[in-house]
């Protein structure tokens, strides 16, 4: 692990793992080195008092998993007061641990000098679908009465669109911080439920922390809301097919173009929920219950963050085992797309150039690319850029 962003470990020469005992031991020799009863040195005090607070916060049990939490997603300058954190609630003050942020744009000022303001909110999925409506009854009752507000409403409801499960980033910062505040006020229910949601948006080696602080919590079975984003952009689309419809000129002249494309769902968008499996014995099938042991990551082709290369020449398989057939052989440094893994994270599902998926064992994934990827592989597709 190397989340230490204030910097705990390294002055304690010590690191994620390191034993309580050892840690004692290392705190013992440096406390007593840098005492200014001792040392005479002109930082002798800060010094002491440095390694005096890294010992206080990794060696009690909690505080430990607090900050070893909270370094997963933020870096020096933004890290929170861990005495003080603060729970994030819904917009409405309810505290639950199922939320999401959510981006939405509005088109204000009209009449006077219309422009698009993107307001960030933290909700439930009832919150989404309710600003989400009323946004866009605003946007849209309020802002096509000129040519440049309509186009400005034009723009902002592709980018409400587009966006509304693009937040990625500020949804794992989000769970991962009330993980941490559930956890520091013993609310240990809610700080499980937010840190399994959060396992979904999170790298490899953050999922690691993240699951390393699951174990330590008592289990808990909960029915955890889907949200379902496919809906939340459909809904969006009512009001203005309504408005619209008082001018079947601007429909199909300006406004069919634009939005053609938003209901032909694209094959990235679709669900696979069987996988054809192949035995070295012999024979094949289509079964989903390979697929139920393995934790889906979800798929954005526009995204680098899942984005691994292989260390080593191998042979991706067709289940997370050596005993299934072999699906293809990679070359060293090929870049692949993680898109799932095995309950014990030993295998990890990976999408190749062809879009075909198989396993290959962790060890042999970096993140980061590595080859340049094909012009014509299905793992990488550029975002279009909005204007």
């Amino acid at each position: 692990m190397v989340f230490d962003p204030l910097g705990y470990y390294k002055i304690l020469d010590a690191d994620y793992n390191t034993d309580d005992t050892i840690l004692k031991l290392n705190y013992r020799e440096k406390a007593k080195f840098w005492h200014p009863d001792h040392n005479k040195s002109e930082n002798a005090l800060e010094e002491f008092q440095k390694i005096s607070l890294a010992y206080d916060i990794l060696h009690d049990k909690k505080s430990k998993a607090i900050y070893d939490l909270l370094s997963l997603v933020y870096d020096t300058s933004t890290f929170p007061d861990m005495k003080s954190l603060k729970i994030y609630k819904a917009v409405n003050g309810d505290e639950t641990p199922f939320l999401r942020v959510f981006k939405l744009c509005r088109v204000t000022d009209v009449f006077k000098k219309p422009h698009i303001t993107e307001e960030n909110l933290i909700g439930t999925y009832s919150d989404a679908q309710k600003f989400i409506n009323d946004i866009t009854k605003k946007n849209w009752i309020h802002g096509w009465w000129t040519p440049k507000a309509f186009m400005l409403n034009i723009k902002a409801l592709k980018n409400n669109y587009n966006n509304i499960n693009n937040n990625a980033a500020d949804n794992l910062k989000l769970l991962v911080h009330n993980a941490a505040a559930y956890y520091s006020e013993n609310k240990n229910d809610k700080a499980f439920l937010s840190a399994t949601q959060a396992l979904e948006y999170a790298t490899l080696e953050q999922r690691t922390g993240i699951q390393k602080f699951l174990n330590a919590l008592p289990q808990i079975s909960a029915q955890i809301p889907v949200w379902r984003y496919g809906d939340l952009k459909k809904a969006q689309l009512k009001i203005p097919a309504i408005c619209l419809s008082v001018s079947v000129a601007i429909v199909l002249l300006g406004l069919f173009p634009l939005i053609k494309p938003l209901f032909h769902p694209t094959e990235k968008d679709k669900i696979a929920y069987y996988q054809e499996v192949h035995f070295n014995t012999g024979g094949e099938t289509v079964d989903d219950v390979v697929v139920s042991k393995v934790f889906n990551i979800p798929v954005n082709t526009s995204d680098t963050q899942m984005l691994y290369h292989i260390t080593a020449k191998v042979k991706v398989m067709h289940g997370p085992s050596e005993q299934f057939d072999v699906l293809a052989e990679t070359v060293k440094n090929q870049t692949v797309r993680v898109t799932g893994y095995t309950p014990d994270q030993e295998w990890y599902r990976v999408m190749l150039d062809n879009g075909e998926m198989g396993f290959i064992k962790k060890p042999y994934l970096k993140q980061g690319i590595g080859l340049p990827i094909p012009e014509d592989s299905k793992i990488f597709e550029p975002a279009k850029e909005t204007r």
